[in-house]
């Protein structure tokens, strides 16, 4: 092998060597510290509106790293949950926060599907819009293609049917859930009282 040609093999090993560095590591640890930063703005009290909660999330959302968006938006989406629970948050805040964060989910994934159903179930039990409903339903059905057999999944799915007056959509989860799970005592009287 000539000279040449070990230099040109050496440049290349050493490019992807450094593009392995960064991108397997850099970039995923500045993304990290960026969601951190965010915190630190979020829980010092400085945030008084809706532009700089959002603008304080924006880095670490929009910074590309191969590894850390779907930590990331799972943790995202869980700080704004926190948020529209609260019962003097106003309808406008609540859902300009859901539609920041729901383009991040990521649709095969069983957590953030769950929690955009329960921030829509939320949204639903607290603005009464059959919309919000809709969107829980169509999340948890979507968790549910995933993952059949997922506790967290079918009993999420069976409170939102009961919550509506589904009686036979609950039933049919709820029996779901007793051909897996016969002990559950609590599916099983719920069952028995319909």
């Amino acid at each position: 092998m000539s000279i040449f040609i070990r230099q040109f093999l050496l440049i290349i090993l050493i490019i992807l060597s450094a593009l392995g560095i960064y991108f397997g590591a850099y970039a995923p640890w500045v993304k990290s510290q960026a969601y951190i930063n965010a915190l630190k703005i979020i829980g010092g009290g400085t945030v008084r509106s809706l532009g700089d909660y959002i603008g304080a999330y924006d880095k670490a959302v929009k910074m590309y790293s191969p590894i850390g968006d779907e930590e990331v938006t799972k943790f995202l989406s869980n700080d704004i949950m926190n948020v529209i629970v609260k019962s003097n948050q106003s309808e406008e805040v609540s859902r300009a926060l859901v539609n920041y964060v729901e383009p991040l989910l990521f649709k095969n994934n069983v957590r953030h599907l769950l929690m955009g159903g329960q921030m829509h179930f939320v949204l639903w039990k607290r603005f009464n819009k059959e919309e919000d409903y809709v969107k829980a339903e169509h999340y948890y059905l979507a968790a549910r293609a995933i993952g059949p057999k997922l506790p967290p999944v079918l009993y999420e799915l069976l409170n939102l049917y009961k919550e509506k007056g589904e009686v036979v959509k609950a039933k049919e989860v709820a029996q779901t859930i007793l051909s897996l799970w016969p002990n559950d005592t609590e599916v099983r009287t719920f069952v028995s009282g319909l």
